[in-house]
C-alpha cells in the first residue's frame, strides 16, 4: 500500500473494494472487509477502520439508498453502475453520519474514487448527486467543518 495515501484514503478505498466485493459474493461485511484487507496488505489498525466503515454503511443501507433514489432523476438504483452505486452509498454514509468529514471532502473522495474505478462520465453524475444529497440533507453542523 502506497504511503503517500492519506490514512482516511486507504480506508475510504478499502471500504469501498468491499462493498463492492459484497455486491458479488455472499459475505458479512466483517468478512468482505477482512478479504479485502488481507489482499491489500492492510494493517490490523486499518481492517478494524474499514470493518468499522463498512458495518456502518451497511447498517444504515435503507436510509441511504432512499436518500440517493430520491435524488436521481431517470435512474433508479438497479440501473446504476456497480462502482457508481457502491461510491454513492459510501459517501452518502460519510456526509450524512460522519461529524467529522466536511462535505467537501466525502465529494472530492468520491470523485476521486469514480476516477480511479468508474468510466468518464461517472464522476460527474456522483458529484451531481453527492451535492444534491448534502445540500438537502447533510446535517447542519457539516457546513461549518
Amino acid at each position: 500500500m502506497s504511503q503517500r495515501r492519506s490514512r482516511r484514503r486507504i480506508i475510504r478505498d478499502l471500504a469501498f473494494k468491499a462493498l463492492y466485493q459484497l455486491e458479488f459474493q455472499k459475505l458479512t461485511p466483517d468478512d468482505s472487509a477482512h478479504r479485502i484487507c488481507q489482499v491489500e496488505g492492510a494493517s490490523e489498525e486499518i481492517e478494524r477502520e474499514v470493518k468499522v466503515f463498512v458495518k456502518n454503511t451497511i447498517d444504515k443501507l435503507p436510509e441511504i439508498d432512499k436518500a440517493i433514489s430520491e435524488r436521481l432523476i431517470g435512474w433508479s438504483m438497479n440501473r446504476l453502475s456497480i462502482v457508481s452505486r457502491s461510491i454513492l452509498r459510501l459517501e452518502t454514509y460519510e456526509l450524512l453520519y460522519d461529524p467529522n468529514v466536511p462535505i467537501e471532502v466525502s465529494i472530492n473522495e468520491a470523485v476521486e474514487l469514480s476516477k480511479s474505478y468508474g468510466t468518464n462520465g461517472d464522476r460527474k453524475f456522483v458529484n451531481g448527486v453527492l451535492d444534491k444529497i448534502a445540500k438537502n440533507l447533510a446535517p447542519p453542523q457539516k457546513f461549518n467543518l
